[in-house]
């Protein structure tokens, strides 16, 4: 770590740890259910949209390189969607990952077709025997036939059916956005899985980390509505604080 925050001239770093480590309390979120299938969702309106997106929509792997030509919409779509700044929608950028991640192992990409048109796609990353979902998208033209529903379910029931698979995963908790926004996920059958997410910043920039400065951070943030990267930042500092 040292070697990182001096050698690579890091403002500070953020891993995860076990309960018993030091970091705030935090959770990851995963599905390890290996009789995952239409049940595993909750009763009700998630089960009901689940059921609909998956007569509405056809489900299949698409390669990065088609990806790169359909995505870019979707991520725009999804930033507009969240409140988030538009300017993060960089075509460029997407290219550059598609075009990185073509070819390599582990990585997938799974969509969700309407009529020939992408409505929905998730791109994920395999580790030994975790599937981790790194970015998901859609159309809002499309919502209405439910495709995030029926996408995230069938990579999840296809993934967990699979041996070299023993868990699926959302990610961890994030930094700067509501608790409420992973409800889909939970209602979907994912779990929280409890670990602690740790915050370290550079020697030279700790004893100027307090709330202070998290107050002038949240009040920047404000003058620049949606800046993701201070955003992202007050939640850095917040974890930092919020540790034990």
């Amino acid at each position: 770590m040292k070697k990182i925050l001096w050698g690579e001239r890091s403002i500070g770093l953020r891993f995860f740890a076990p309960m018993e480590s030091v970091g705030k309390s935090s959770y990851l979120i995963v599905c390890s259910d290996k009789n995952y299938d239409i049940t595993s969702v909750s009763t009700g309106d998630t089960r009901r949209k689940t059921r609909r997106g998956l007569e509405n929509v056809e489900i299949k792997q698409v390669d990065f390189k088609e990806l790169a030509k359909l995505g870019h919409q979707l991520n725009c779509d999804t930033l507009v969607r969240q409140g988030r700044d538009p300017r993060l929608c960089n075509a460029g950028n997407w290219k550059q990952f598609c075009d990185a991640t073509e070819g390599l192992d582990g990585f997938e990409a799974w969509g969700a077709f309407s009529g020939g048109k992408l409505a929905s796609f998730v791109a994920g990353f395999q580790m030994e025997d975790h599937f981790t979902l790194l970015q998901q998208s859609s159309a809002t033209e499309y919502l209405n036939l439910f495709p995030n529903n029926a996408l995230i379910f069938e990579v999840t029931r296809l993934k967990l059916a699979s041996p070299d698979v023993a868990a699926v995963s959302y990610g961890p908790q994030s930094l700067d956005a509501p608790e409420s926004l992973d409800a889909f996920k939970f209602h979907m059958g994912y779990k929280k899985l409890p670990m602690k997410q740790r915050v370290m910043f550079n020697p030279l920039i700790t004893p100027f980390i307090g709330k202070i400065t998290q107050n002038i951070v949240h009040f920047a943030a404000g003058i620049k509505l949606k800046s993701n990267e201070l955003s992202k930042l007050e939640g850095l500092i917040h974890f930092y604080l919020e540790s034990d």
